[in-house]
């Protein structure tokens, strides 16, 4: 019955997602009869008196929700989840931003909706050879650090930051601007089905038989920044389609990090990224051990979006309760980073300790010392300790 009356609220014409939302915080566990009992609370919220007449009118909201129930159920015959604002499954960062989607339908590992160790791979549609390479790794590395890989199926840059995750039996999620039912592009058919089949996950807020509109793509950028603790172009010109997802990031004071190109500014695939770094807009990825740097920022950003969600419902919420639940349930996602500070440390001591290793053998190789000397070297040095 929730679900279905988020979804009927969002099928009146002429509401929007902002004072959906504005629902949310001030009744994060809304029920039809609220609508009727707190009369004078939900015209605080709804302001427009319009608006407000459909709400409370029950005939037509009843209407409404039985509409809902059946869109809910022919989603859920094809294999769809639907997932409403109010469920523990939504997820908690994509809450916080301005204008979050109400439903997401949701095909495949819905588990990874609760993970808040997601980052958003971007970037153009035409990288170079490098680019597409570079955002693999990038993907790779970070699903090594457990971290869930989040972009937008489209065909170069996106591509490859799901081919990264899945080489390595990461996760990852794709966030489609149309129904799940068609697949865009369909070049990306099989890369969607694969993302499925090995435990990832495909979202949309359009349903089943929903039109997509050239906006519709743009839409999609502001929630795969949502999702995401952190965004990284790996290749963008200065104008196009990632650009969008860049000031989503920034909107939503998300962490923005890219890797440092390795062509130079000539290419048009990474001027939007030199433009970044040169104006310190976002973090750079030089080697190995920037990527515990960049951890330990996305732990920080976690706390920091966590705290002033928190001091925003303080204001807004209703209910102590509900306050005092979602705070503490807020502030348990943070125990995550622990474990991948610790063990990006341990990975980034050890590739320390390789470089140390070879520098000495390389060493021992110019005083024409073979490989037993050179241990006979090291034993004698651990005795004398």
């Amino acid at each position: 019955m929730t679900t279905a009356l988020w979804i009927a609220l969002s099928n009146i014409e002429g509401m929007g997602v902002k004072t959906l939302k504005r629902l949310y915080t001030y009744f994060p566990n809304l029920t039809q009869t609220d609508l009727y009992t707190n009369i004078e609370d939900i015209r605080d919220t709804v302001k427009n008196s319009k608006l407000l007449q459909k709400i409370t009118d029950d005939v037509y909201l009843s209407r409404k929700i039985e509409d809902a129930e059946r869109q809910i159920k022919l989603h859920k015959s094809k294999g769809i989840q639907v997932i409403d604002i109010a469920s523990e499954y939504y997820p908690k960062l994509l809450r916080f931003i301005e204008d979050p989607p109400v439903v997401l339908y949701c095909k495949g590992n819905i588990e990874l909706l609760k993970d808040n160790k997601k980052i958003a791979i971007v970037g153009t549609r035409n990288p170079t050879e490098m680019g597409y390479k570079v955002a693999m790794k990038v993907s790779a590395q970070f699903c090594k650090r457990e971290f869930v890989i989040v972009s937008g199926l489209a065909i170069g840059i996106d591509t490859a930051g799901h081919r990264g995750a899945l080489n390595i039996n990461g996760k990852t999620i794709a966030v489609l601007a149309g129904s799940l039912d068609k697949i865009y592009p369909k070049e990306n058919t099989e890369l969607a089905n694969e993302i499925i089949n090995r435990n990832g996950l495909l979202i949309s807020e359009t349903p089943l038989g929903g039109r997509t509109f050239r906006n519709s793509f743009v839409l999609r950028d502001r929630i795969q920044s949502g999702l995401s603790l952190g965004v990284c172009p790996v290749q963008t010109p200065l104008k196009g389609g990632t650009q969008h997802t860049i000031k989503f990031a920034q909107n939503q004071e998300r962490l923005l990090f890219c890797p440092e190109p390795l062509e130079s500014r000539e290419i048009e695939a990474t001027q939007g990224i030199y433009y970044l770094l040169d104006n310190k807009l976002a973090c750079k990825i030089e080697n190995e051990s920037d990527y515990n740097k960049i951890i330990n920022n996305l732990a920080n950003k976690l706390e920091s979006l966590i705290n002033k969600n928190i001091t925003r419902n303080k204001v807004t919420q209703r209910s102590n309760m509900t306050k005092n639940v979602r705070q503490n349930e807020e502030v348990e996602q943070l125990s995550f980073f622990d474990y991948n500070s610790k063990l990006a440390d341990s990975r980034n001591q050890q590739s320390e300790l390789d470089e140390y290793i070879l520098k000495v053998i390389n060493l021992g190789k110019q005083l024409d010392m073979d490989s037993e000397m050179i241990l006979d070297r090291f034993r004698t040095l651990l005795r004398n300790r």
